[in-house]
């Protein structure tokens, strides 16, 4: 019986003890509000930064007035002053002129205002290491980029190559992103790096700027990769992007034809170019010279005639002769493939594409002019 009274007795006590949940709420909400104060402060959001050298630049500027420095209490001229002296410049033209207000700088404003800049310095160097750091990894965006130059895949040695070849035509406006599943290391500062787990990833796609894109190369290491990647793209990439894919087989290549019609397919021509070599010694290097634009000499170029009225074929062929040029070939909007030594009095309308062998790429609107 006296054990029983005393177990009631403390359950009472414990009871009593506790706090009422009335008193309980008010410190959840005060513990709740201090603990994201600490972790802003911890993070120096720019928020609470922006704040905190507001409240103490007027906080400054009220002591300052107090303590009556005359010259400082213009809006213009305080700002002036507060910002080089927080910038550690400090020109001298402007300085106070009381004990009050030497003290007031020395204990006040020097640890808060340096201590203010030297934290904006720190997270903006911290913002630009964090975006060199994702972009390094291959998880930058480049989604809002237009005019762009795609190229999904990597192969070891042939995308190095391949990159060589994109940049020595790029323009100062356009960019080369390259689309990979691997992890690359050594990053050439000429392109952008997007890395994925899948070829086939809309948002992989979207983040490497296929939407804006105005060409989108695929070349992976196998022609599964490739149809499926080459797929994807096309369901990305804006109508008047040119897309380009390389297939080693012809069946595959056949395949995607049949769906992708706008799509260019670029075939192996390993057997070809044999064959050709061994008929007609040195077409392999001169078709090679053609193709590259990191060899010296002419180079393979293309133009769309502009708007304005047409042009013979044999007139324009003068004309680019005259700038040390030669058309071979001219291919209208609605053909599949380019003619050849057309007849000199063929009209080329606007739109129709022109193939021509120069040492470097021609105006269109120069040459229409």
């Amino acid at each position: 019986m006296a054990s029983a009274l005393r177990n009631f007795a403390h359950s009472e006590h414990s009871v009593q003890s506790q706090p009422r949940p009335s008193i309980l709420l008010p410190r959840l909400k005060l513990a709740r509000i201090f603990d994201r104060a600490f972790h802003a402060m911890a993070d120096m959001h720019w928020t609470l930064l922006a704040v905190l050298i507001g409240l103490h630049a007027l906080s400054t500027w009220g002591l300052m007035t107090l303590v009556g420095e005359e010259k400082l209490q213009a809006a213009a001229t305080f700002f002036y002053w507060y910002a080089t002296t927080a910038y550690t410049v400090g020109y001298g033209d402007l300085s106070p002129q009381t004990d009050a207000g030497r003290l007031i700088t020395a204990l006040w404003v020097f640890p808060g205002a340096i201590a203010a800049f030297t934290t904006v310095v720190a997270k903006v160097l911290a913002a630009i290491g964090d975006v060199w750091r994702i972009r390094r990894a291959g998880k930058g965006d480049y989604s809002r980029m237009t005019d762009t130059l795609v190229l999904i895949g990597y192969d070891p040695v042939r995308t190095a190559k391949m990159v060589d070849e994109l940049c020595a035509d790029l323009t100062p406006d356009q960019t080369l992103v390259l689309m990979t599943r691997q992890s690359l290391t050594e990053l050439d500062g000429r392109i952008r790096y997007v890395q994925t787990e899948s070829l086939t990833s809309t948002a992989a796609l979207t983040r490497a700027g296929v939407p804006g894109a105005s060409r989108v190369l695929v070349f992976t290491g196998s022609d599964a990769d490739t149809l499926a990647a080459t797929l994807a793209a096309v369901a990305v990439a804006p109508p008047s992007a040119h897309v380009v894919c390389y297939f080693e087989d012809e069946d595959n290549a056949r395949l995607l034809g049949q769906h992708c019609p706008r799509v260019e397919i670029v075939l192996s021509a390993g057997p070809e170019m044999v064959a050709r070599a061994c008929k007609d010694p040195g077409s392999s290097q001169v078709i090679s010279a053609l193709s590259s634009h990191l060899d010296p000499g002419a180079t393979l170029f293309s133009l769309s005639w502009p708007e304005g009225p047409s042009r013979g074929f044999g007139d324009l062929a003068r004309s680019l002769l005259d700038r040390s040029a030669t058309l071979l070939a001219v291919q209208s909007g609605a053909a599949t493939t380019p003619t050849f030594n057309p007849a000199p009095d063929l009209a080329v309308q606007p739109g129709d594409r022109l193939y021509y062998v120069a040492a470097g790429r021609l105006d269109a609107a120069a040459l229409a002019g």
